[in-house]
C-alpha cells in the first residue's frame, strides 16, 4: 500500500495538470522474436516483423471529437456512456521475405516498409458495449525510421539477425486513415464473448473488419469500464477476425508516388490467443498472432507475437 501510494504521488508530481487524469498507460511491442515456442534462429523475421507504440489514455472526450460533436461525457451508471480518449505513438515496420543468408529481397514478394505515426481514439463507454472512433497520421518511407532501427536491432545481436539490404523499400509520403468499431460484450459464468466489427478509411488502410474476441477466467474485471480490483486476475484469451481489405499502402505502395507494390488479396484472416495477468493497477499479456496469407504470391500466413504492459494510475473505484 506504501509503494502504491509512493508511486500515485509521484505521477502526480512528474505529470502535467492535464495529463494527472489519465487513467491508462501502456506500452506495446510486436515481434515475431516472440515468438517464444520457436528456437531464436528460427523465428521469421518477415512480413509483419515489428512494432512499437506507447498509448495514453484521458478521461472524457477528446478536443477534437468534441469539434464533431460527440461531446457525451458521464458515467452515471448505465443510462450514460463513459467517455475516454486516447492517444497514441508508434512505428510499424515491415520487412520482405529473403532466402537464408541473403540479404536482398526475393523477386515478386512485398516490398520493404515502414510508417511512423500518430493516432487518437475517442471512446464511448458502457457494460454491454464499446464504440471507438479515431484517426491515424504518419509517414513512410525513409523518414520513418524503420530502416535505421531494424539495422540498429540487427548489429546488437548479429549472430541471430542476417544482415538486411533495403534496397526497394515503399517511398517517403505522408499517410492518414479514420476508422469506427463497435464492440459487444456478453458474459455466462467464467466465459465472456466480444463479438466486434469495425471499418478503416484512407491511404494508410482502407477495409472493413468483424470478429469474435473471448476470455476465459475466473472473477475478471471488466474489459474496458476501467474498474478497480485487487486480487490476481488471470485469464485465457482469444479473437478471430476477417478483414476484407481494399488498400494496404505498406502493401499496394505510396498512393502519390511510383514505387515498389504487390497484388494483394481481398480476404485476410487473424488469428489471436494469450494470456492476460491483472494485479491491483498494473496488467501484463502475451499473445501470439497468426496472419494469413495478405498478397500474391504468398500463401502461407505469417506469426508474430505481443508483450503488453499497462498501468492504471487512476483506476475507477
Amino acid at each position: 500500500m506504501r509503494l502504491r501510494r509512493a508511486l500515485m504521488a509521484a505521477l502526480a508530481v512528474a505529470l502535467p495538470p492535464a495529463a494527472q487524469g489519465q487513467h491508462v498507460v501502456t506500452v506495446r511491442a510486436d515481434n515475431d522474436a516472440f515468438n517464444f515456442w520457436q528456437l531464436p534462429w528460427r523465428r521469421p523475421d518477415e512480413e509483419y516483423t515489428s512494432g512499437v507504440r506507447l498509448t495514453v489514455e484521458f478521461p472524457g472526450t477528446a478536443a477534437w471529437a468534441r469539434r464533431l460533436g460527440l461531446a457525451r461525457d458521464g458515467c452515471r451508471g448505465d443510462t450514460v456512456p463513459c467517455a475516454t480518449h486516447t492517444y497514441a505513438f508508434g512505428q510499424d515496420i515491415f520487412t520482405a521475405v529473403r532466402p537464408r543468408n541473403v540479404p536482398t529481397a526475393r523477386p515478386g514478394g512485398r516490398p520493404d516498409a515502414g510508417v511512423l505515426w500518430i493516432s487518437s481514439t475517442n471512446r464511448r463507454e458502457r457494460t454491454s458495449h464499446l464504440t471507438e472512433f479515431g484517426w491515424t497520421l504518419g509517414i513512410t518511407g525513409k523518414p520513418s525510421l524503420a530502416e535505421t532501427m531494424q539495422r540498429l536491432f540487427h548489429d546488437m545481436a548479429p549472430s541471430l539477425n542476417r544482415p538486411i539490404t533495403w534496397s526497394a523499400q515503399i517511398p517517403a509520403e505522408p499517410v492518414f486513415a479514420v476508422r469506427l468499431d463497435r464492440r459487444q460484450l456478453a458474459r455466462a459464468g467464467a466465459l465472456e464473448v466480444q463479438p466486434h466489427a469495425g471499418a478503416s478509411l484512407g491511404s494508410l488502410l482502407t477495409e472493413i473488419r468483424a470478429g469474435m474476441g473471448v476470455r476465459l477466467g475466473p472473477h475478471l474485471a471488466h474489459p474496458w469500464m476501467n474498474v478497480a480490483g485487487g486480487r490476481l486476475q488471470a485469464a485465457l484469451v482469444g479473437d478471430a477476425t476477417v478483414r476484407a481489405v481494399a488498400r494496404n499502402e505498406v502493401l499496394n505502395g505510396a498512393l502519390f508516388r511510383s514505387g515498389p507494390h504487390v497484388t494483394t488479396r481481398p480476404i485476410v484472416t487473424e488469428l489471436q490467443a494469450g494470456v492476460r495477468l491483472r494485479w491491483h493497477m498494473l496488467e501484463a499479456s502475451w499473445l501470439a498472432h497468426q496472419t494469413g496469407a495478405e498478397y500474391v504470391p504468398r500463401t502461407l500466413p505469417h506469426t508474430w507475437s505481443t508483450l503488453e504492459a499497462s498501468w492504471f494510475p487512476t483506476r475507477r473505484r
